[in-house]
């Protein structure tokens, strides 16, 4: 498999791994049992995240660049409506007296299952819209040589990092020479 095949592979394994975090949100505001560890609060934790913030990066100086930074966008405005519905579901619960001494957790309000279901709905816009960045990603990926994905990739490899030294010219100090700018001198 070369590089470039690798690469679209696991956009689309990120791509189903956000599928299935927005589909687990899902079943956690319809009332299903889901565990908390399922649901990733933070973006970096998440197998999406752990993919953009890693390999994706890796096309960042490239014309992927804005397609990568409309998926960073999206992606922490994501997380940051999920972590508006956790509390509700996941959160410290007063426990009813009942519930107290049975053991069981206390149910969200009909107040917070609604602010829940409003936060699920910009979490699925959201979702689309991301959806479509990364199909735009993926169109761009395809339109790289192999070569190009090389010379991406050869920065990943731990083996094949040539460090570069700078070689940065010294100015040339003539004392009568006038200098323009705002550092002049």
């Amino acid at each position: 498999m070369t590089n470039k095949e690798k690469s679209i592979h696991n956009l689309h394994q990120a791509r189903t791994s956000h599928i299935r975090w927005v589909n687990a949100i899902k079943l956690l505001i319809s009332g299903i049992d889901v565990s908390s560890d399922t649901i990733t609060l933070s973006p970096t934790d998440s197998p999406f995240g752990k993919w953009f913030y890693g390999e994706a990066m890796i096309f960042s100086l490239g014309t992927s660049r804005m397609a990568l930074e409309d998926i960073e966008t999206l992606l922490l405005s994501l997380h940051d409506k999920y972590t508006k519905i956790y509390p509700i579901y996941y959160g410290q619960k007063k426990k009813t007296r009942l519930g107290g001494f049975l053991g069981g957790k206390s149910k969200a309000s009909e107040h917070e299952i609604e602010l829940s279901l409003r936060y699920y709905e910009e979490i699925i816009l959201l979702s689309d819209q991301l959806k479509h960045k990364l199909r735009i990603l993926e169109a761009q990926f395809m339109g790289f040589t192999e070569e190009k994905f090389d010379e991406y990739c050869r920065f990943t490899e731990k083996e094949t990092i040539v460090p570069i030294e700078l070689k940065i010219p010294e100015p040339s100090i003539d004392e009568g020479a006038y200098h323009y700018g705002a550092r002049g001198r």
